[in-house]
C-alpha cells in the first residue's frame, strides 16, 4: 500500500481458532476509519493448524491492506518479531498478540502518544492505573515478576517490560539491535531502549484471558532466558553508574 503511515506485526504460530476474532476486530477499526492507511503483517512462525493457509488466503482477499510473511519451521517469537521489522517500512509500526489479550481498539491512542513526543510506546498492565484483567494467574506471576525486576535493576520508571503490545518510531527499530528469539525478546527489546535514551511511555491497560487455542510460552525456557537479560542489565547498569561516577579515571562526587 502506498503512503502506509503504520504497520501492526503479528506473529501467529498455530493461531487457527484466534484469527477470526483479530481480523473481525481490525476490519471493524478500518472501517470506522480510526486506522487510515495502515496494514497488517500477518508473521506466520511454521504453524501446523492450517493458519499458514489461511493468512495466505486472508491476504489474498484482502491484498491492499493484509501481508503474509512465512516462517517454514517454527522459530520463536523473537524472530518473528525481527521478521516483521525487516518486511515494513513504515515511519510507525505496533506489534501485538494474535490472541487479543490487550485491545487492539487501543493501538491509535498508543501511536498518537508518539506524536507527542514518545519513542515507544507499551501496554502497561502493572501499571497502578491499569485495572484489573482476566490474565491466567500463571502468566501474571511471570510477566508481574519479571517486570518488577528489570525495574529494580534499571532504576527506571517503566512498569511493565514484558507485554509486546506496543507502538514503535522507525527510529528506534533501526537502533535497537536484540537477539533472543523466544517470549523474552520482548523485555530484552525494551531494556535495550532504555539503555539507549530513548522516550518510553506507558499506556496503563488491563491484559485478559485468551478466549482461543492455547498459550505457547515454555515457562523454564522464558525463566531461564529472563534471569540471563537480568544479569546482562544489572552488568550493563553497574557498568554505567561507574562510567559516571568516574569519569575520566576520577570519582565524580554529587553535590
Amino acid at each position: 500500500m502506498p503512503n502506509t503511515t503504520t504497520s501492526i506485526i503479528v506473529p501467529c504460530y498455530n493461531e487457527i481458532d484466534g484469527l477470526p476474532q483479530l481480523i473481525r476486530r481490525i476490519t471493524a477499526m478500518r472501517e470506522t476509519g480510526r486506522i487510515p492507511n495502515w496494514d497488517l503483517y500477518l508473521i506466520n512462525d511454521g504453524s501446523t493448524d492450517g493458519t499458514k493457509e489461511a493468512i495466505d488466503r486472508l491476504a489474498a482477499e484482502h491484498p491492499d491492506w493484509i501481508r503474509a510473511v512465512q516462517h517454514e519451521k517454527n522459530k520463536g517469537l523473537g524472530a518473528s518479531i525481527r521478521t516483521g521489522f525487516a518486511a515494513t517500512h513504515a515511519p510507525i509500526v505496533c506489534t501485538m498478540d494474535s490472541d487479543c489479550t490487550f485491545a487492539p481498539e487501543t493501538l491509535p491512542q498508543m501511536v498518537e502518544m508518539l506524536h507527542a513526543g514518545a519513542d515507544l510506546v507499551t501496554a502497561s498492565p502493572w501499571h497502578p492505573e491499569s485495572g484489573q484483567g482476566t490474565v491466567h494467574p500463571m502468566r501474571k506471576v511471570l510477566s508481574q515478576g519479571a517486570s518488577w525486576v528489570y525495574r529494580q535493576i534499571l532504576g527506571d520508571k517503566v512498569h511493565s517490560f514484558t507485554p509486546m503490545h506496543r507502538a514503535y518510531r522507525r527510529e528506534v527499530i533501526k537502533k535497537v539491535v536484540f537477539h533472543s528469539d523466544n517470549f523474552s525478546a520482548v523485555a530484552e527489546f525494551m531494556v535495550r531502549t532504555i539503555f539507549l535514551g530513548f522516550r518510553v511511555k506507558e499506556l496503563p491497560m488491563p491484559v485478559d484471558r485468551r478466549q482461543f487455542g492455547e498459550s505457547k510460552i515454555n515457562v523454564f525456557q522464558s525463566v531461564k532466558s529472563h534471569l540471563s537479560l537480568m544479569r546482562l542489565a544489572g552488568w550493563t547498569s553497574l557498568t554505567m553508574w561507574a562510567d559516571a561516577k568516574f569519569a575520566g579515571g576520577r570519582l565524580v562526587i554529587e553535590e
